[in-house]
């Protein structure tokens, strides 16, 4: 497998028209298996509250109960072999072929989203650039590689096609409850989603804008997703619309 079996025109143009598109396989076997070392590696270090980087996007802040949706942001922090990898290396090859930017001036962050067997909370609809400062414009999209097999019943990603060429939907808080990192919209039309299953080292790239949703994991297996974020640099907005749900408004 290599970069060429990835980048083809066909899953390019799906990503366009419809804001995303499945790669049935990024990473190899071996690769799955060192990604998997390093990903259990850091939540045993990292999964702790107050950790830096480390968060529970569906849990109230300060919570003293076991996560329900724990995350990493920037484990190449605390791994940096992670962007030697030939799987990085093929992440920011593809992202450069599905946006037209060079490599070289691609920025980027990595984050890795945990599903406990049987426990934990549904991911909810929601769009990745609602989370984002409105003073600042940038194009961009997440390649979302699983180390495990992704199904409904473990909560694979579910997208709604064509939903990044409409606006930034109106977000709140999940629950309504501000003391909650994550957000959420109810401004999407769940039966119009389509379901993303996956095999292990399987992927699937979204636009910033495309509304996508994960359910809960049911199986006795974890959920592992280990997720390359590419963007263009910022450009400054004249005109930023309101996103009241951010925190600096």
């Amino acid at each position: 497998m290599g970069v060429v079996s990835t980048i083809d025109h066909l899953r390019r143009e799906e990503f366009r028209r419809d804001g995303f598109a499945v790669l049935p396989q990024v990473a190899d076997e071996s690769e799955v298996a060192w990604l998997r070392e390093i990903y259990d590696r850091l939540f045993v270090q990292r999964a702790t509250p107050g950790s830096e980087n480390f968060h529970d996007i569906a849990g109230q802040k300060d919570s003293d109960d076991p996560p329900l949706l724990p995350q990493i942001v920037k484990p190449e922090k605390y791994a940096p072999e992670l962007l030697d990898s030939a799987h990085f290396a093929r992440c920011r090859a593809i992202a450069s072929s599905y946006l037209d930017i060079p490599e070289d001036e691609l920025e980027f962050y990595g984050h890795a989203i945990l599903k406990p067997p049987r426990y934990g909370a549904p991911t909810p609809w929601h769009q990745d650039e609602a989370y984002m400062d409105p003073r600042w414009s940038r194009r961009g999209l997440s390649i979302w590689t699983t180390l495990d097999v992704a199904t409904v019943e473990s909560g694979c990603l579910h997208y709604l096609p064509g939903g990044h060429r409409g606006p930034v939907l109106p977000h709140h808080h999940i629950d309504n409850d501000d003391r909650v990192r994550g957000l959420m919209t109810d401004d999407v039309d769940p039966s119009s989603g389509v379901a993303c299953p996956l095999g292990p080292g399987g992927a699937v790239v979204h636009d910033f804008r495309t509304p996508h949703y994960a359910g809960p994991n049911r199986t006795d297996q974890p959920r592992r997703a280990y997720v390359l974020v590419f963007m263009s640099a910022p450009a400054k907005v004249d005109n930023p619309e309101s996103r009241p749900w951010m925190i600096w408004e």
